[in-house]
């Protein structure tokens, strides 16, 4: 069976600042971390092969979550409590997206899992603000990475820009074309404007019968307010809570 390859695309809009380069726009970095920053980074790209071949045809998706949170020292290990991030994926492999939003890319890791649980031939358009204050912003030098996550068949576009901006939302709908998503999922700004912001932007890209999953929902911390917005919205719509005891962040799913 022949299989097209795997399509990408970074998507920088015009006005989006050339910074960025590191987890923190104009952070300085220690000798002792750009060299163990440089070791993880090489040991990706020999050992990105282990990645490439996680496939849900041949290996179960606690193996392929396994994979991602320990592969290379954890270059790609997501920003989420396993066993919560395990049960959504469950989910969202039921859904066998194939359009898919993510606002806010991070260091790919939780990218590179909704691509296995998506469809062969799906179109992931992922969202990442530079020097981001919520750890967003993935250095430049993982670009050619990202390259290699999709499976074959795939699209991948990437674009790096603020997601509040309404140049980001129409470049979004342009890499859609003109399809809606079957799967939005929002882990940037953590605030309750920014959150409430991206809900408000991105959820009409959302089909009836599709997804939309909040990360944080169980942060209680003052700066956070996903979890604010969460009660609001499970007054209104059918939702779901994904816990982790005794440790949790919190993945609330929405159902359209």
């Amino acid at each position: 069976m022949c299989h097209r390859p795997a399509r990408f695309s970074v998507g920088r809009p015009p006005w989006a600042s050339s910074k960025g380069c590191s987890v923190r726009s104009g952070e300085p970095l220690s000798v002792l971390t750009l060299l163990w920053r440089l070791r993880r980074y090489t040991s990706a790209w020999v050992g990105l092969h282990r990645i490439r071949n996680l496939d849900l045809r041949r290996q179960s998706l606690e193996h392929v979550v396994d994979e991602v949170f320990d592969f290379a020292g954890g270059f790609f290990e997501p920003v989420q409590i396993r066993s919560e991030i395990l049960e959504a994926l469950r989910e969202v492999r039921e859904l066998r997206p194939k359009y898919i939003v993510e606002v806010g890319t991070a260091g790919g890791g939780t990218l590179l899992l909704w691509s296995r649980v998506a469809d062969p031939e799906a179109t992931i358009v992922t969202i990442d603000l530079p020097g981001g204050e919520f750890g967003g912003g993935s250095s430049y030098l993982r670009v050619p990475l990202f390259r290699k996550l999709p499976l074959p068949g795939q699209t991948l576009h990437l674009i790096r820009g603020d997601s509040h901006d309404p140049k980001t939302l129409e470049l979004t709908k342009t890499y859609l074309q003109g399809h809606s998503a079957d799967f939005l999922f929002i882990d940037a700004d953590h605030t309750e404007r920014g959150v409430r912001a991206d809900y408000d932007m991105y959820s009409p890209l959302v089909r009836a019968g599709g997804m939309i999953g909040f990360h944080d929902i169980a942060i209680t911390r003052p700066e956070y307010g996903v979890r604010t917005l969460w009660h609001e919205l499970k007054a209104h719509h059918r939702t779901r809570d994904i816990v982790g005891e005794p440790l949790a962040y919190g993945i609330g799913l929405l159902y359209r």
